[in-house]
């Protein structure tokens, strides 16, 4: 069980009890748990020190590279391989676990002997800014087909002999989305609905924007690692964020001048359009905010809308931001990848030619 944490001692503590109290399972016995941390200045080294005096199979590690999670996780499942696990549960020290969450886990494994990649079940719990991005951290819920695609970084396991093939790329966030796409058509995922947990939301309108900015900066950096052009999802979010803009535009013009709109069908019939899919993605919010969210309010759907546009207008933003300063340093970018892979033993080092 990996739990990666940076300077969040209190949530790394919470996460901790809640695992070192599951039942069906026993901690040092049937599973272990390692810390990945990214230097934290908050005292969280303190926290796991606590719970390895009666766990002696808690450890805990300051990851060798710092800047990112992608860096974390290859350092985590070198950590796994050398030690003989068979398989990783991926966590975060903002989650809280329910007492089966690892005991669901190894019997969906077993049920399902072909699953490589394994997702949980998320709910998220209730803040100011959760009202917004709760969707988010339950995108797998939301759409059901994303669960055969993709599985949430912080609430997945995943076989170890996988790894053998494929890894995270070395970049500040959004690794596990470019790891999805590495193994499509070579995995088999699946979907753990009794491996359950309560995750949070940043907490203030600064840390939204902290979050926003690393995610998508990773989004960057993992497409120009990749040799994409642009993130996998930008083109979608991009769309959502001009919608209102663009058709508005299109009904006015066609209003004023008394033409079609652009595409040659009538700017009534594109507007309604629009509010039907706007509509429709409403009321799936609100179903997944019922059954997802603790603390669910009649009509959050609209308000899950209005986050996803937010998200839509900060991915945007950044992701061009990121373009423009990032484009000139792909080789940077590559050269760190390979450096972390090649000292963790994914990429075998080339000896230098002799004299």
């Amino acid at each position: 069980m990996v739990l990666l944490n940076k300077d969040n001692a209190e949530g790394l503590g919470k996460a901790l009890e809640s695992l070192v109290n599951q039942s069906g399972v026993s901690v040092c016995v049937d599973f272990d748990i390692l810390v990945v941390d990214g230097w934290s200045e908050d005292g969280s080294e303190l926290v796991v020190e606590r719970f390895r005096k009666e766990f002696k199979c808690v450890n805990f590690v300051k990851q060798r590279f710092r800047g990112g999670v992608g860096q974390a996780r290859v350092e985590a499942v070198r950590y796994a391989i050398d030690s003989g696990y068979d398989l990783i549960i991926w966590g975060d020290s903002e989650n809280v676990y329910s007492r089966d969450y690892v005991s669901s886990f190894l019997k969906c494994f077993n049920d399902r002997g072909a699953c490589d990649v394994c997702s949980g079940s998320t709910y998220v719990r209730d803040s100011f800014w959760g009202m917004l991005f709760y969707w988010y951290h339950a995108y797998h819920h939301l759409f059901k087909f994303v669960s055969r695609r993709h599985a949430p970084g912080n609430n997945k396991a995943v076989k170890t002999s996988l790894y053998e093939r494929f890894v995270y790329p070395a970049i500040p966030r959004s690794d596990d989305f470019f790891f999805s796409l590495s193994i499509q058509g070579n995995a088999e995922f699946c979907h753990c609905e009794g491996a359950s947990l309560i995750t949070t939301v940043p907490k203030s309108f600064k840390e939204v924007v902290a979050w926003q900015r690393n995610r998508v900066r990773g989004l960057v950096e993992g497409s120009l690692l990749t040799g994409r052009k642009l993130p996998p999802d930008f083109i979608p979010w991009f769309l959502l964020a001009l919608s209102p803009t663009i058709i508005m535009l299109t009904y006015l013009t066609a209003a004023s001048s008394g033409f079609t709109s652009l595409i040659s069908i009538p700017a009534e019939t594109v507007f309604l359009a629009y509010l039907i899919g706007l509509t429709y993605l409403a009321v799936r919010l609100e179903l997944l905010a019922k059954e997802r969210y603790l603390g669910y309010r009649p009509l959050q759907g609209l308000l899950g809308l209005l986050g996803m546009y937010l998200h839509s207008i900060f991915t945007t933003y950044y992701t061009l931001k990121f373009l423009r300063l990032l484009k000139h340093r792909v080789a940077e970018i590559r050269e760190r990848d390979k450096q972390v892979k090649e000292f963790f033993g994914f990429i075998k080092q080339i000896p230098p030619p002799e004299s």
